[in-house]
């Protein structure tokens, strides 16, 4: 424990690289090895190196978005449209969970909230771009659960970005969170046009699991060193 609790990150990023050499030489069998390492990893560094009685509400939060994305980790090893579909959803409540996580770490004020405006416009026009690209690539039945996936993206990104307002934790949303946001947006953008437009272009998969994993490492980053104080 003594070695996850230092060395977590870099455990944390041999496992990433090892996992994406496993989808670039096509060996998705060490996947179910490899894949579903990495958010326990991030979990033991930061609860490993988190102040016993710091944050105890926000933790429990934590936990169980981490349990979220572990479970949506598992799903999306399978193609299958069901597995997709449920992995989805529980990629969902992972965000929502983080969003909810800042939140509690500072509500919403209208009257000093520019940060948060800004990445609210930012994402949509992003995500109108988004599907605008994919209007006759994206399956029909898939248009209402990624709208309402996306909702569950720009509520943590607004929340996220709402911490920026706080001069308290300023440095750590821009040098952890923001990025990790954008990463996260990023990565989950890059997924659904790899698997609905370009689906003969296998080195995407590696592209959007390099841009989740390093979301995955900067949100470890950034929480250990709030819960150390």
């Amino acid at each position: 424990m003594q070695l996850l609790k230092q060395r977590g990150i870099l455990i944390f990023w041999a496992v990433l690289l090892l996992d994406c050499y496993c989808i670039y030489s096509n060996n998705h069998e060490y996947r179910l090895f490899t894949k579903t390492l990495l958010v326990p990893l991030i979990g033991f560094f930061i609860f490993l190196n988190a102040r016993r009685n710091a944050y105890p509400t926000t933790k429990t939060l934590l936990f169980f978005a981490l349990i979220a994305a572990w479970i949506g980790d598992i799903l999306l090893l399978n193609n299958g449209s069901t597995s997709f579909l449920l992995g989805m959803g529980c990629f969902f409540i992972f965000h929502v969970l983080i969003g909810i996580v800042f939140y509690r770490l500072k509500k919403l004020n209208l009257e000093k909230c520019q940060e948060a405006f800004l990445a609210l416009i930012v994402f949509i026009v992003a995500a109108i771009a988004l599907l605008k690209f994919l209007k006759y690539s994206l399956p029909h039945e898939m248009k209402v659960p990624v709208i309402i996936y996306m909702v569950g993206l720009a509520f943590m990104l607004i929340m996220v970005a709402n911490q920026m307002s706080n001069s308290f934790r300023r440095i750590n949303t821009l040098s952890f969170f923001l990025p990790a946001a954008a990463l996260f947006i990023g990565s989950d953008g890059i997924l659904v046009v790899s698997k609905y437009r370009f689906d003969d272009i296998p080195f995407l998969d590696v592209v959007v699991m390099l841009s989740y994993g390093y979301a995955l490492a900067l949100l470890g980053q950034g929480f250990t060193k709030m819960f150390k104080g």
